[in-house]
């Protein structure tokens, strides 16, 4: 378990310092504008919102996961230390790191479809404790590489940067290749159907899962405020709450703590006195409630900061509970068999979303100024807590993990 973490934790420090460096080099180093950076960015989001639910049908037929891992550790090393001889040879472009972006967002789906699911093969005990800390060293892993990448940059340049970074994702992959458990999962329930049969499976997953339906509903309405939200807090913080720049990542690293603080309780919670069902039934109203505290934010530079600190932050606190209450419903009602299919359909439905609200946030700053944008958005996961909570209670979806088989999931009938 040991290793696995640390494979996970230095895959995820690599995935995040590309993500970030390559933004940082197009602009500090390649002079590109907004247009190109925004092409950066879009060809890694890309991969979740086309290709989601098929890598996920394929994620699902995967019996040896640890070897895909593997295999796409050594794919991403491949990829950053290409940009490293580019950027050695001066030949280095927009196009290339487009590229680069594209390959790693591809990557980072299959990941995400096969790392929480492979905990069952390493034989860990306790799954929530397990998850709590595969999560909790992402979080912190991507924070350090998020905050370092700038620095990183200007100090190395960036063909030393992509070099290293190109062998953050070996060291992964011998991590991962120097586990002695079985690299086995367990075979399906049900013979293998094409792959249109296969997703579509995994959408009546979803669809006949009355909890998963009335969250996906929530996920949606949240992932266009949370996006609209990020597409107006930099002109807030800097032009309305006058912060300086020094202290612009100060709410950032905080939520990134309070996530990975968040983990951890929820990952004890859900070990010794909660079900995921209630967890995550007590988290998304709590998510709605903390984040006023951002569009409120004013007054003295220190009483507006710890405001912008408790709204950034507790709502990603009480998320990371979430996230691993949502990851145990997965797991233990629909199945690892359908652990990838159903994770690649939310995720491309909420980039859509995200994409729709980063567009939607940047007219409601222009149109009722950025601190009425922040207003709305928060209003909006309200809203979305408040459905939840009805679909919950007048669907009278039962909070105790239902008594029967995973196969149930996938012919149809409802839990």
């Amino acid at each position: 378990m040991r290793l696995y973490l640390w494979g996970q934790a230095t895959s995820a420090f690599g995935s995040t310092l590309t993500a970030t460096a390559t933004s940082v080099v197009a602009v500090a180093i390649l002079d590109a504008g907004p247009r190109q950076v925004s092409l950066i960015v879009a060809a890694g989001t890309s991969p979740a919102l086309l290709f989601g639910p098929i890598l996920g049908v394929l994620a699902d037929r995967v019996t040896r996961p640890r070897r895909t891992l593997i295999l796409v550790d050594l794919a991403c090393g491949v990829a950053t230390l290409v940009c490293a001889v580019m950027a050695f040879s001066g030949l280095l472009s927009v196009l290339i790191l487009s590229g680069t972006s594209f390959a790693l967002g591809l990557a980072q789906v299959v990941t995400g479809a096969l790392y929480f699911s492979h905990l069952r093969s390493l034989d860990v005990g306790d799954l929530s404790k397990a998850r709590g800390k595969l999560q909790s060293s992402e979080l912190l892993s991507r924070s350090v590489a998020a905050s370092t990448a700038g620095p990183l940059v200007a100090g190395l340049g960036a063909a030393l940067l992509f070099f290293l970074d190109a062998l953050t994702y070996l060291v992964s992959a011998l991590a991962l290749g120097a586990l002695r458990s079985p690299d086995r999962r367990e075979a399906p329930t049900q013979a293998r159907a094409g792959l249109l049969r296969e997703l579509r499976d995994g959408v009546t997953a979803v669809r006949t899962h009355g909890l998963l339906v009335a969250y996906t509903v929530y996920a949606v309405l949240v992932s266009v405020a949370t996006s609209g939200t990020t597409a107006q807090r930099a002109v807030f913080l800097l032009d309305t709450l006058r912060l300086p720049v020094a202290l612009y990542s100060v709410p950032a690293v905080a939520a990134t703590l309070l996530a990975a603080a968040g983990t951890f309780v929820g990952s004890r919670l859900l070990s010794e006195r909660l079900t995921a069902r209630r967890l995550l039934v007590i988290c998304l109203p709590a998510i709605a409630v903390c984040g006023f505290t951002l569009p409120a934010a004013q007054g003295p530079l220190w009483l507006a900061v710890t405001a912008v600190v408790f709204g950034m932050g507790l709502p990603v606190f009480f998320g990371a509970a979430a996230n691993l209450a949502l990851v145990g419903i997965l797991s233990d009602d629909v199945g690892d068999e359908f652990f990838g299919r159903v994770g690649t359909l939310l995720g491309s439905v909420t980039t859509f979303a995200s994409t729709l609200g980063a567009l939607l946030g940047g007219v409601a700053g222009e149109r009722f100024g950025v601190r009425g944008g922040l207003w709305l958005c928060q209003a909006l996961i309200v809203l979305a807590a408040v459905i939840f909570l009805i679909w919950v209670r007048r669907g009278r979806l039962h909070l105790t993990p239902p008594a029967t088989d995973t196969s149930l999931v996938a012919s149809g009938a409802r839990p």
